[in-house]
């Protein structure tokens, strides 16, 4: 694999440049695709969450079964990606029409998967003809952090789409570990994260009842503030700020697009802003070095 390229850059175009020749000598090695591969896998099993958990039953089927009549799935027929375009979004038992969201999640776990082996190549070949490999502890926990963090970020983000609820079985579980990632993360600091669960918390819990007081209603859920405090401590108590700023960047846009766009949307019509943090949380998480190189820092 070829190392990757580390230059001190002036301005945007440079940066961007540099991290497409990097993105592409990555590509030329056969662990990003294997990443994804496993990426795709598990995206299987996130779907698995994200229809059972808010609906009490997880333990309920060990097998998967069809959500239109309740048979199970044969083997060859819950191949993630595969089996969608196989038998065309059209379950093969009842012919009852397969939601876009299985090979949706799929698709993007593959693709996080392969982000964050390009971030953290914590394996790689030794060189040409030595058949060896390199491996570096490391990025492989600097990964497995990332891959674990927006598996249930991406979870609750599509729960929260679905249903306007961030579930607590996940984002109280994510506070209550978040020492423990401190401790193996090469990175995170353990003072950085419990005040990054502070923060996280108490940011939003301000927030939310300011705007109680201001306008006599609840305008941001009890769920948005754990979620926060979640990713405040797996992150560290530097990324709230930014994770914020992109969420609602992004939300902005989403929210003014809805206007725009429908004319059911208004002022009052509440929107999920879960997926919104998630993916502040993601933007920070493969950039946390973005706004500094942009400011010249």
């Amino acid at each position: 694999m070829t190392p990757v390229i580390q230059t001190k850059t002036e301005g945007l175009a440079p940066m961007i440049d540099i991290s497409l020749i990097n993105f592409i000598n990555s590509l030329s090695s056969p662990w990003p695709w294997i990443a994804g591969l496993w990426g795709v896998v598990i995206g299987s099993f996130l779907n698995v969450c994200i229809f059972r958990i808010p609906e009490g039953t997880f333990f309920a089927k060990s097998r998967s079964y069809c959500r239109s009549c309740g048979a199970n799935i044969p083997f060859y027929l819950n191949i993630p990606l595969v089996s969608y375009l196989f038998i065309r979004g059209r379950a093969r038992c009842c012919n009852s029409k397969i939601s876009i969201q299985y090979p949706l999640v799929e698709l993007l776990t593959g693709i996080f998967f392969v982000a964050l082996y390009i971030k953290y190549p914590f394996m790689m070949s030794s060189g040409a003809g030595s058949g060896g490999l390199v491996w570096h502890p490391a990025d492989f926990l600097r990964a497995l952090h990332g891959a674990l963090f927006l598996c249930l970020l991406l979870i609750c983000s599509v729960i929260d789409f679905r249903l306007m609820i961030i579930p607590d079985v996940i984002s109280l579980p994510m506070i209550a570990l978040s020492p423990l990632i401190a401790l193996v993360h090469p990175d995170l600091t353990l003072k950085s994260s419990l005040f990054g669960v502070a923060a996280g918390f108490g940011i939003f819990y301000g927030i939310a009842w300011i705007y109680v007081l201001v306008r006599k209603e609840y305008g941001l859920g009890m769920g948005d503030v754990k979620l926060l405090a979640a990713m405040g401590g797996w992150l560290g108590v530097e990324a709230v700020l930014p994770i914020i700023f992109y969420g609602s960047l992004v939300g902005s846009v989403v929210g003014i697009g809805a206007l725009i766009a429908s004319r059911k949307v208004d002022l009052k019509t509440a929107l999920p802003f879960g997926p919104f943090l998630a993916l502040g949380a993601a933007i920070h998480l493969f950039w946390t070095n973005l706004m500094p190189e942009l400011l010249g820092l």
